[in-house]
């Protein structure tokens, strides 16, 4: 290779010539790289020699020097590793280093000293010069190669924490100015248990947050005390892998479970974590604390009419001003829709959580403004405290719950301390339930029936269907006794297809006895909100051959304002099946001409309580005017007394029905009716229970 130096012209290098000259003349192996095009673009012979290279292979038609690199160097790893040199001889101008290299494809670990050179065309150049060969064991260069291509830091301090040794995965990591142990570490703390198990144990390991070239980073370090192999002093070794995106991810899983993904207000999960933490101290301490239990009002209104976009913002600002109320004063978790706790540990002062309460009412039931509308909720809260009323949180939440549902229960809008006989009427309250699930099975449930009299012949028109319980230990129970329950427990379908069935059957049994009789049948507004109702009741008259202009269907006035749309298209549905539509208690409602006119209604059913109050007669005779003005017909309930029913007649009411003349009665007593065998004496005392 020294005589082509003789005579520039026989080919080109981006080397400087004087350079080549000089290097040209080193009996051991010397390369020149270009870092940028990762390129050999010069050696001297010794270097081709060690390579297995001749002259010719290595110049180019424009008769320039230049090669790809050799095996490993066409690794992407090996690059990398090529540009991680050039930057640390840009720091210190010179390092020495092991590489592994295959000569005449055999491999050899070198030991090789690395600067910079400067290269014509402007391109990083750097200059790598071989020292000695290390060898060609194979557990030799199977360690360079893993000390050389390893992710993890591996670094050798002596005992005082001075950097003696570390590999390229360590030498990229640490910044400049970090070159001792103690500057490393972020935390002295993490230092010195380090340091502190290294001399008590020899080995440690412990996750700590370290100065990197990234900035802090979170590294598994492993650690042992040992000797140097070179000068056999102690020295520390130390792996250390980074691991903070392992960590993030953790946390972010972590978050995710604990907290609710809308409000970022802690979850359930997180509140029993938080609860058995706060308890557990409050029993050690011996402080008192509370729990407070939120429910917005009428949450599901908003999200029905206006889409659960508006409903969900709705809730991030619920959440923030509660967040923002209880700031400090304790721990705050959504429960899923619209169900809020507030956790409070040593307060326990009734007119302290009274003021608490009222805060949280005032700032959550502010006016918001979520995606064009102005939107004001109201709120039920529930509060009850430890230890008085519970030592775990579930049964404090059960008793808060109650407290909650006891403001609802309230007229909503308002704070309910728990006291003990909520408990009670809710154990009534599950056992009336599950007694009524038995009753179902046991067939304990029936229909009764009232008579329905023509005002001007004392006639019997109808009767109106009333359900009846014959409980095992209270005798005849009324459906306001219970109805609400089987509304709440999903069992109001299965009950109301029931009494429309036996109703039905019986209408169909009066006519084929020669009894032209209407029987009315009452339909709970949790009916129509189920839906289907129409169908229902068609499969009724198919299955028991009654004639669906003989049923009239009560409904409420509050069930014609819930969903109003469905429940016309169900109410139509009805109508053209044949059904009389009729509505029950008129004038406790809203009592309006409109949606009498919009829903397909023949019939008014006045309520009693206007019959019963003389000063409130003025009301029957506008509601009787109003209902012929429309072409109803009028139904006057709860009828007790021969002077109520000469006032009805007076204002020309269609029907009446009451105990002046029987109350709901047994099929077979009915029938005996039908038949004038015999008359129910007018009761003297009247009998609501059973109305």
């Amino acid at each position: 290779m020294t005589a082509p130096l003789d005579n520039d012209l026989l080919y080109y290098s981006p080397v400087p010539s004087a350079d080549q000259r000089a290097y040209a003349r080193i009996d051991i192996p010397v390369y020149v790289i270009d870092i940028s095009q990762t390129k050999l673009v010069w050696a001297n012979d010794a270097g081709l020699s060690f390579l297995g290279l001749d002259l010719k292979e290595c110049i180019d038609p424009n008769r320039s020097f230049c090669t790809d690199l050799p095996a490993p160097f066409e690794d992407p790893a090996y690059k990398r590793l090529l540009h991680s040199y050039l930057k640390r001889v840009r720091d210190e101008n010179h390092i020495t280093d092991y590489l592994t290299i295959y000569s005449e494809s055999d491999p050899v670990c070198v030991y090789c000293s690395m600067s910079r050179q400067t290269l014509t065309t402007g391109n990083p150049g750097l200059l790598i010069q071989f020292i000695s060969e290390v060898g060609k064991e194979p557990v030799q260069i199977r360690s360079a190669q893993v000390l050389h291509f390893t992710t993890a830091m591996i670094t050798m301090f002596d005992d005082t924490g001075k950097l003696t040794f570390e590999n390229p995965a360590s030498r990229q990591n640490r910044p400049s100015d970090c070159e001792d142990l103690k500057s490393r570490m972020c935390n002295i703390k993490d230092y010195e248990a380090l340091m502190d198990e290294l001399n008590k144990t020899g080995r440690t390991n412990l996750v700590a947050l370290m100065h990197s070239s990234q900035g802090e980073r979170w590294f598994d370090l492993n650690a042992r005390s040992g000797f140097d192999p070179h000068s056999g002093r102690p020295a520390i070794l130390l792996s250390a892998t980074d691991v903070t995106k392992r960590l993030n991810a953790e946390h972010e899983v972590r978050y995710l479970a604990h907290h609710d993904t809308l409000t970022g207000l802690a979850n359930r999960a997180f509140l029993e974590i938080e609860a058995e933490r706060h308890l557990d101290n409050m029993r050690l301490t011996g402080s008192p604390g509370a729990l407070i239990f939120i429910d917005l009002d009428r949450f599901k209104t908003i999200n029905d009419t206006l889409g659960h976009l508006v409903g969900d913002d709705l809730l991030v600002i619920i959440a923030k001003r509660l967040k923002d109320v209880i700031d400090g004063l304790g721990f705050v978790a959504r429960l899923g829709g619209d169900e809020f706790v507030v956790l409070i540990a040593s307060v326990a002062d009734a007119d302290l959580l009274d003021e608490i309460s009222r805060e949280i009412r005032n700032a959550l039931s502010k006016p918001c403004k979520v995606r064009g509308h102005t939107l004001q909720v109201t709120l039920s809260i529930g509060v009850c405290t430890f230890p008085e009323h519970g030592a775990d949180l579930d049964t404090l939440m059960r008793k808060a719950d109650l407290a909650m549902y006891k403001a609802k229960d309230l007229g909503r809008d308002g704070i309910c301390f728990f006291n003990n006989s909520m408990s009670r009427e809710a154990e009534e309250r599950v056992s009336l339930e599950n007694a009524l699930r038995q009753a179902l099975r046991n067939q304990e449930l029936a229909v009764h029936y009232q008579p329905r009299l023509d005002v001007q012949t004392n006639k019997i028109v109808g009767a109106e269907g009333l359900l009846r319980w014959h409980h095992p230990t209270r005798g005849l129970v009324s459906a306001a006794g219970f109805i609400e329950i089987a509304e709440e427990a999903g069992m109001i379908d299965e009950i109301g297809d029931w009494v429309a069935y036996q109703a039905m059957r019986q209408q169909k049994n009066w006519q084929l006895a020669g009894h032209d009789i209407s029987i009315s049948i009452n339909l709970s507004p949790s009916q129509f909100r189920r839906g289907k109702i129409s169908q229902r009741l068609h499969r009724n008259l198919i299955e028991t051959g009654a004639c669906a202009s003989a049923i009239r269907l009560e409904i409420t006035e509050s069930a014609l304002l819930s969903d109003a749309n469905e429940t016309l298209k169900e109410l139509t549905a009805l109508r053209d099946l044949g059904f009389s539509l009729e509505i029950d208690d008129f004038g406790t409602g809203y009592s309006n001409l409109g949606y009498l006119q919009r829903y397909p209604v023949t019939s008014l059913k006045i309520d009693r309580s206007f019959i019963a109050d003389t000063k409130r007669w003025p009301i029957v005779q506008m509601i009787v005017q109003m209902g012929r003005l429309l072409n109803l017909t009028l139904v006057a309930e709860g009828i007790e007394t021969h002077e109520q029913l000469r006032q009805i007649q007076k204002l020309q009411c269609h029907e009446y029905q009451g105990y002046l003349y029987s109350p709901a009665v047994s099929p077979q007593t009915f029938e005996c009716l039908l038949n004038g065998q015999q008359v129910v004496p007018a009761a003297t005392t009247p009998l609501s229970a059973l109305a």
